[in-house]
């Protein structure tokens, strides 16, 4: 992988003096003929917000109140913000609340969660600012209690002191331990940031605390997508190593290199490497395949990836791996767009202009069909597979990553009926570097964007969908089926008893997994509606039988009614 190193020279000379000028200039002749292409010029379909910030400036922040109003003031101060110490409440709604949903009011966060991750405890880990809203996570990372409330004080900011930022790092949640993997993030070279480092850190709630590890990975990471395997395994593909630099007075340029081939991570053996796994197409360099690739583990017991050029391939993660192209094809895609797995192997993906795909993958050959389009093209927005099975989009731009083309509605699709509803309206923008993630409650945690945006929005909103709310058009909350116990680990295959608090009907049980969201991505989460019977309060639960449909860790256990209204999840950790 061929890559210009900045040098220093003990005879100080700006890189562009006659004699270095001559030298790079062989160099790049080299590279070009090489490897197609060379650093002569930025390539815009390379490059992503971060590349780009010089466009921004210094934006707003908003911490819930408004852009440019300090947060913990009275003046100004949300609702929300105001709450003291207790859980979040289901709000009453206007009349059309059961169609629509309720956005609840914004509320201060301590950094832009740009990365989130649902702990096994319930709580929320964010990183990827600075508490200034600024890019960089080197110095901080919070934790979140949705038990306490929307204060401050449910809020808990946190030292790294790991010296690694892990701003656009890849993430995952340990199947065995509720430990969160996170994997490379930003490295500066020559006070320039948005190069790739190769570190590996565990976040332990227990203690909150942020670990390096000892072992690296073999190669840097900015942007890589982690996916759990059935053996408890975590293959870790994509993202790039150095960024293009055209140079100035004092340093060479650099030019954009990528993390080609995958690795995997074991919590027993440590890393290895899929050396024969290199793809370009799937995870590479092409076309933005390398940014946070949208990727599944599938029935067929491999990782399946989706491209920008609509193109599908399959990852064999054994020995030195394998990798092959599958048939079918998508709609061109881009980057920015969100993709849910909202039945056991089968994908809602967003494309370019507003368009969707369905892609099925329960067979060797996967087949790919149209969905509904969306209202719009939801560039940079988020779409998030709720407790009922349908997927809630929301966020985004039709003009990028900029306030003219915005979108604050929010709409819902049905599986069932295959159509896009339109739903409530937030009071916030979430563009770039904004989340939306599913939580135990069956509400939807919405927010960040920023880092960089129009707005560094050091915020969050929940979003409280239809099912939240009685039918009759009252705007009330629906009265909600309680799950009394459940048990907390499970195996495939098993039948688990799980117990109601009454004799209430229930119409179906959903099984979800935790999510870690973020850049338009909930790379774990998927869901699976399963069979069960009920006598009384006593309900019987037929838990998936295959690894490769629900692969281990930790998962929301919903029950519903016949209201489709669901109960708060237990939480259940499915393993050997």
């Amino acid at each position: 992988m061929s890559r210009l190193t900045p040098i220093h020279p003990p005879v100080h000379r700006p890189w562009n003096h006659p004699v270095r000028r001559h030298a790079l200039k062989i160099i790049a002749l080299a590279v070009l003929a090489g490897c197609g292409g060379g650093a002569s010029s930025p390539d815009e379909a390379a490059m992503v917000e971060e590349d780009r910030l010089g466009v921004f400036g210094n934006a707003p922040i908003d911490h819930g109140a408004g852009p440019g109003v300090a947060a913990g003031g009275d003046a100004g101060r949300s609702s929300a913000q105001s709450v003291s110490a207790q859980a979040v409440s289901v709000p009453t709604g206007p009349a059309d609340a059961h169609v629509k949903g309720v956005f609840g009011a914004a509320f201060s966060w301590p950094i832009i969660p740009l990365h989130t991750v649902l702990l096994a405890d319930g709580r929320v880990l964010s990183y990827g600012s600075k508490p200034s809203g600024l890019q960089g996570a080197q110095l901080h990372y919070a934790v979140w209690d949705p038990s306490v409330g929307t204060g401050s004080d449910a809020h808990l900011l946190l030292s790294n002191t790991t010296g690694t930022d892990i701003f656009c790092a890849g993430q995952v949640l340990m199947p065995a331990t509720g430990e969160v993997l996170l994997v490379g993030g930003d490295r500066i070279v020559n006070g320039k940031r948005n190069y790739a480092n190769a570190d590996v850190n565990v976040f332990t709630p227990a203690d909150n605390k942020l670990t390096k590890q000892a072992q690296s990975m073999a190669y840097q990471r900015w942007y890589a997508t982690l996916v759990t395997a059935p053996s408890g395994e975590v293959a870790v593909l994509g993202g790039r190593i150095d960024r293009f630099y055209e140079g100035d007075a004092l340093y060479p340029p650099t030019d954009d290199t990528y993390a080609s081939t995958p690795e995997v991570f074991s919590p027993t053996t440590g890393w290895r490497t899929l050396t024969t796994a290199t793809s370009e197409e799937a995870y590479g360099g092409r076309v933005q395949a390398w940014n946070y690739p949208r990727a599944w583990w599938s029935p067929q017991g491999k990782v399946v990836t989706l491209n920008v050029l609509g193109e599908m391939h399959a990852l064999d993660i054994t020995g030195t791996g394998q990798v092959v192209k599958l048939p079918g094809t998508l709609p061109r895609g881009a980057y920015m767009l969100p993709a849910a797995m909202y039945q056991p192997g089968k994908i809602l993906s967003v494309r370019s202009g507003g368009l969707a795909s369905l892609v099925d993958l329960n067979s060797e050959t996967p087949t790919v069909s149209a969905a509904a389009p969306l209202s719009g093209d939801r560039q940079f927005g988020n779409a998030t597979v709720l407790a009922d099975g349908t997927v809630w989009a929301n966020g985004g731009s039709s003009t990028g990553n900029d306030l003219v083309g915005a979108y604050y509605h929010s709409e819902l699709w049905s599986p069932a009926t295959g159509t896009w509803t339109t739903t409530a309206t937030a009071a916030k923008p979430r563009l770039y570097h904004s989340i939306s993630m599913l939580m135990p409650d069956g509400t939807v945690l919405t927010g960040g964007g920023g880092a960089p945006g129009p707005v560094a929005n050091m915020n969050a909103e929940i979003y409280f969908p239809p099912y939240l709310y009685a039918k009759d058009g009252s705007g009330l909350p629906a009265v909600r089926p309680q799950i009394a116990t459940a048990p907390a680990a499970a195996t495939w295959g098993q039948t688990i008893p799980v117990t109601m608090a009454n004799k209430r009907v229930v119409s179906k049980v959903s099984l979800i997994r935790f999510g870690a969201v973020t850049h338009a991505f909930s790379n774990e989460q998927r869901f699976e509606n399963l069979a069960f019977t009920q006598t009384g309060k006593a309900l019987s639960v037929n838990l998936p039988a295959s690894a490769n449909n629900a692969p281990p860790g930790y998962y929301m256990l919903f029950a519903l009614d016949k209201a489709g209204v669901p109960s708060i999840a237990k939480i259940i950790r499915l393993g050997a």
